[in-house]
């Protein structure tokens, strides 16, 4: 994987680099400084025997810094493009040396 500070394209088909996110999941609520892009926080109620427990919201959020990108393959956006690149190349008369 290859983290961008813009967002750039696959050179073989042109797909858009993906948002390079991290995953939150906890109790307690987020007080970081990432942009919360995707929020699939729930409150779940649960009891343990005769005994009821207080409901409690479990924080699931996808974080993103705002600027940083992601390639799959290097340069590429997965394997296959990068293989259809090479051997593209190859097949241009492209050699190293």
């Amino acid at each position: 994987m290859r983290i961008f500070d813009h967002q750039t394209s696959c050179p073989n088909c042109g797909k858009k680099a993906k948002k390079h996110t991290q995953h939150y999941w906890s109790t307690d609520p987020y007080q970081g400084n990432l942009q919360v892009i995707r929020d699939k926080s729930y409150t779940q109620r649960s009891s343990h025997g005769a005994y009821k427990l207080e409901p409690v919201t479990v924080y699931n959020l996808t974080l993103w810094d705002g600027e940083s990108y992601e390639m799959y393959c290097g340069y590429f956006c997965t394997n296959k493009c990068a293989q259809e690149f090479g051997n593209g190349a190859y097949r241009a008369g492209y050699r190293r040396g």
